[in-house]
């Protein structure tokens, strides 16, 4: 039996696995070596999003985290602690494919994060997503607060939108 953590986490996939295949990508957990790179899943773009795009066949990582715990709420951000060291990770400017950390929020009780019917199959909450790539070294030793605008919610559009992005050459960075 999973534990609720892992409940969580395999929500959190669920819901990318689903926003990704309405945006028309397909997404995959990563192996287990590249969680130590701070990705949990990948999401493989094969199209030309935009007529200016230089990349037509590439990948987008993600890091994948689910709460079920009330965050704190700052000028219209949700604030989530992550361990510096994932952190450093996800800020790192030294990669190739861009890394996005998603946060699923889930209501308190696990009995009202799904519900399905023969009408429709509905997830409580949503998720947010925010990029790390260039964000600031923390003073921090064991975490570092992750600001997740309420706005940015990681939709179809939000994620095509996301890889048209990347697939022009534009960096994704940490607050754009």
């Amino acid at each position: 039996m999973l534990s609720e953590n892992n409940r969580k986490a395999e929500l959190s996939y669920a819901y990318l696995h689903a926003v990704a295949a309405a945006a028309g990508f397909a997404c995959g957990p990563t192996h287990r070596h590249l969680d130590t790179s701070s990705v949990d899943a990948q999401v493989d773009v094969r199209e030309r999003l935009d007529p200016n795009a230089t990349l037509t066949d590439f990948s987008l990582q993600f890091q994948l985290k689910a709460t079920s715990a009330t965050l704190p709420l700052i000028d219209g951000r949700l604030s989530y602690a992550l361990d510096v060291s994932q952190y450093d990770k996800l800020r790192s400017t030294a990669v190739s494919i861009p890394r996005i950390v998603v946060l699923m929020v889930l209501p308190g009780d696990s009995e009202d994060w799904l519900s399905v019917s023969a009408e429709e199959l509905v997830a409580r909450h949503c998720a947010r997503w925010a990029s790390l790539y260039g964000a600031p070294k923390t003073a921090n030793t064991s975490t570092a607060t992750v600001r997740f605008s309420v706005d940015r919610l990681l939709t179809p559009r939000a994620l095509r939108e996301i890889a048209r992005r990347v697939a022009i050459g534009e960096d994704i960075l940490h607050d754009s």
